[in-house]
């Protein structure tokens, strides 16, 4: 039977044949490589406003996913312009067929269907299209099991930008791909800047997985890298396999630190990864990360490293002991490297949750010298803590468990902080009570310190006053009575601060030294009025609007002198630091060992120039504190008042910020002393934001002090510090940043051994498939040998990463020390499939 520009409707097993008319010509053909559609590939000049929207200019085309339409039920519907039905029941189709099941639409110029065996051929410019795969072949066969083989083949999946070729592409259903000699890039067609070849290629897109056996990386079609196997992600889900290997390179062009991770997809809520990485002449270092994701525990991180024997270290120990004078103590030599961090956090249900940390290095150099890849608290005490925490409507508790591992082991005994074991905190604050607000917070403390150890080789102990432990109750209870209008407010406080302790660990020096007491509690009261009023007003400036304000703030506060607060050791009271927005706070310390005395006065005014469109293009802010007495409270026993605290004004504070437009802010904030006329803390900055991918900063910051007994001035602090990325056009891109010590160093000061403290140069590449950054830096770590001139060492070295768009990065960590060095760079427009 043959029927001309005929439709044929048969079920899946054939039972029946159905014809409906058709136009005479069908319009569907097969695309070839020059067309428009191609693997579903589409030119920029056929592409609509949206999917051109954000394309880099490198970038030639897009693909699109095919739009099918699906058909229910399990018959295949068939077009063509001729068929043919022998008495078997055997069908032939020619010209423009196509056949439809479900979501899958298959064409070609010639098709015969088999009903005996339920497969059917194809061949001449063979495609099937669905929404997620798009093939092409010379020849297919199917069958009703939904699988079917191409060949002399090439594909496409559409949403991962993913192409490629093989001898042969066998379907095995479930959305899987088996391909024999094949290519796979993620390159824009007719461009194979890099692609992979294997001889046997698995595409798994429902698990996200390929893998490729016998498979070379080539780069314009020049093999570069074999592996025998390898694993890769074509979507998001997470995969046992190779990561992205890192390398880095000194300034001598050696493999300073080469890192090859693998990952473990162990479970839904389970995954690991083991890192070894080889650092130049100290050995193989291990790491592994393990994460989890449980009800109870909430997420969790353990991160682990450890270096058997490191060399380095080894023979800087053995130099050392040989220089030592006969009968001294030797350093050990063990070379063992470590690090232990686990980090936890959690919601036990709605009210309850829970926060862990806990840190353990082998020695000070560890985290400088191995540079984990994990992310763990850099401080020179690393924390082990542990929080659960109560939260309903006003109330708040939490329990905290909290000490510390002091890596620099030569800072003195009597300097490392407190354990607290544990910690307990209760905090009531209702937002409202007939226009009161109220607040009450109850804390109890157990603070203990180690009281002897070994520093330099040698063995410290603490006595008298600064071995005491001791157990803190602390309440602060404050009311107030909040007014506010649309033009001001006005807030008066009034608080009382209760504590008290038992001390312990006393020594003899102690129970001889009358003016300490093992049991003290007392209290005292702070009020304070805070008020501020706005103005603004509107005006017209070069044919723009603005509207301009004025913001004086006054904070009063007073709290009486609390005498013999020197004779208890400070627990974890620090001074505050020192800002505009410090100067109404009221506190002169933090922590709670320290009731400062209060009589004061904050005068502060702020001015903003805002533009019509919401843009606050000026800002500035001027501030000062007006002393009625002198601040007899310190923050140790021993010290004296400071002539800061004689004075009847604080410095004064000011910050200016210039925002021109949307891309460029200029700041700048100084702290002045007005009795010794100088700067303690000055820092000018320029910010730049293009919408091109252009950052661009610079700042300088200086701290300085005033000797009194010696009339003299000293700068503590003095450094430049600029950076930019700076995109010359989509694909080129300059990188460079600089941090300078310009500090004046006297005679034998000890000071950096180089001026450059960190700096970095160099530039990126990238087109639409791949990017490369090369970066030379220079890094100053701090010198462990105290007997050296210098501060700091050098070092030098070349980072160097290489992208495969989609697919991995080589080399890496280039992206991370950017965003570190160059403010804006994490929010660059980013190119990547």
């Amino acid at each position: 039977m043959t029927i001309q520009a005929g439709k044929i409707c048969f079920n899946a097993l054939l039972l029946s044949l159905v014809m409906t008319p058709v136009a005479s010509q069908v319009q569907a053909q097969r695309a070839t490589q020059q067309q428009p559609g191609y693997l579903n590939w589409y030119p920029n000049e056929f592409l609509n406003e949206e999917e051109q929207q954000g394309m880099m200019s490198f970038c030639s085309g897009a693909y699109r996913q095919s739009q099918i339409t699906p058909i229910e039920g399990d018959y295949i519907e068939v077009e063509a312009n001729e068929s043919e039905r022998e008495k078997n029941g055997n069908t032939h189709f020619s010209g423009n067929v196509e056949f439809r099941q479900h979501d899958r639409i298959l064409t070609g110029d010639q098709a015969s269907w088999f009903p005996a065996s339920q497969t059917g051929f194809f061949s001449g410019n063979v495609r099937l299209q669905t929404s997620d795969i798009t093939l092409y072949g010379d020849k297919a066969e199917v069958d009703e099991q939904e699988q079917m083989q191409f060949t002399a083949a090439e594909y496409s999946i559409p949403a991962r930008h993913l192409r490629g070729s093989a001898d042969t592409i066998a379907s095995e259903g479930d959305g899987k791909l088996k391909l024999e000699h094949a290519t796979l890039t993620f390159c824009e067609p007719q461009s194979n800047d890099w692609d992979i070849a294997a001889s046997e290629l698995n595409l798994d897109q429902k698990s996200g997985i390929g893998s490729a056996w016998h498979a070379r990386l080539r780069i314009a079609d020049v093999p570069v890298m074999y592996l025998p196997y390898y694993r890769f992600p074509i979507g998001d889900q997470r995969t046992t396999g190779f990561l992205n290997p890192q390398f880095s390179i000194n300034g001598q062009f050696q493999a300073q630190d080469i890192q090859l991770p693998f990952y473990l997809n162990l479970a839904p809520n389970l995954d690991a990864t083991i890192t070894p990485h080889h650092i130049l002449n100290r050995g193989l270092l291990w790491e592994s990360q393990l994460r989890h994701k449980t009800r109870w525990f909430g997420d969790g991180e353990l991160n682990l490293g450890y270096l058997d024997s490191d060399r380095q270290q080894r023979q800087e120990f053995a130099d050392f002991n040989a220089a030592l004078p006969e009968g001294a103590t030797n350093q050990k030599e063990s070379g063992e490297r470590y690090l232990i961090n686990y980090q936890q956090q959690g919601q036990i249900n709605k009210n309850w949750s829970h926060r862990w940390v806990y840190n353990k290095v082998s020695d000070k150099d560890y985290l400088s010298n191995m540079k984990p890849t994990a992310a763990v608290d850099r401080t020179t005490h690393l924390p082990r803590r542990g929080e659960i925490l109560f939260n309903q409507a006003d109330w708040h508790f939490d329990i905290t468990a909290e000490s510390f591992q002091t890596v620099d082991e030569t800072i003195a005994l009597k300097n490392r902080p407190y354990r607290r074991l544990p910690q307990l905190n209760l905090n009531y604050t209702p937002s409202v009570i007939n226009d009161w607000q109220l607040e009450q917070e109850l804390q109890y403390t157990s603070f203990t310190r180690a009281d002897s150890a070994e520093i330099n080789n040698v063995d410290v102990e603490l006595t008298g006053f600064d071995a005491l432990n001791g157990r803190r109750w602390l309440s602060n209870s404050a009311i107030s009575y909040p007014f506010e209008w649309p033009f001001g407010f006005l807030t008066p406080k009034a608080e009382y601060r209760y504590r008290q302790y038992k001390l312990t660990d006393a020594d003899e020096t102690i129970s001889q030294d009358d003016a300490t007491e093992l049991n003290i509690s007392h209290g005292v009261g702070r009020y304070s009025l805070d008020a501020g009023v706005y103005f603004d007003r509107e005006f017209d400036w070069f044919g723009s609007d603005y509207q301009q304000t004025l913001e004086p703030r006054v904070f009063w506060v007073k709290s009486p002198y609390l005498a013999g607060q020197e004779n208890i050791p400070n627990f974890d009271t620090t001074v505050s630091t020192v800002s505009f927005s410090s100067l109404f706070t009221g506190e002169r310390f933090t922590g709670g060992d320290r009731l400062a005395d209060l009589d004061q006065t904050s005068i502060g005014l702020t001015s903003r120039i805002i533009r019509d469109d919401g843009l606050e293009q000026f800002r500035l802010s001027l501030g000062q504190i007006k002393y009625n007495e002198d601040r007899r409270v310190q923050l140790n026993k021993t010290a004296t008042l400071d002539v800061a605290d004689t004075q009847s004004t604080s410095s004064t504070l000011a910050e200016v910020e210039w925002n021109p437009d949307e891309k460029w802010s200029l700041y700048h904030t100084l702290e002045w002393d007005p009795f010794e006329d100088y700067a303690k803390q000055r820092r000018y900055g320029v910010r730049f934001e293009g919408v091109e991918n252009r950052f661009l900063s610079a700042s300088t910051n200086t701290v300085q002090t005033y000797d009194a007994e010696n009339d003299t001035f000293e700068t503590k602090t003095k450094q430049l510090d600029w950076g930019f990325f700076w995109s010359l056009n989509d694909r080129w891109a300059l990188i460079g940043r600089q941090l300078r010590d310009l500090r004046s160093y006297q005679g034998e000061d000890k000071r950096p051994v180089s001026d450059v403290l960190e700096s970095i140069a160099g530039l990126e590449y990238q087109n639409c498939c791949w990017r490369v950054q090369l970066l030379y830096r220079e890094s100053s770590p701090k010198e462990s040998d105290a007997e050296s001139n210098f501060t700091t060492d050098k070092k030098y070295g070349f980072m160097l990463s290489i992208q495969l768009k989609g697919l991995t990065t080589l080399g890496g960590g280039t992206d991370a020390l950017i965003e570190d060095a160059v403010t804006g760079y994490s929010r660059r427009k980013y190119h990547d499939f």
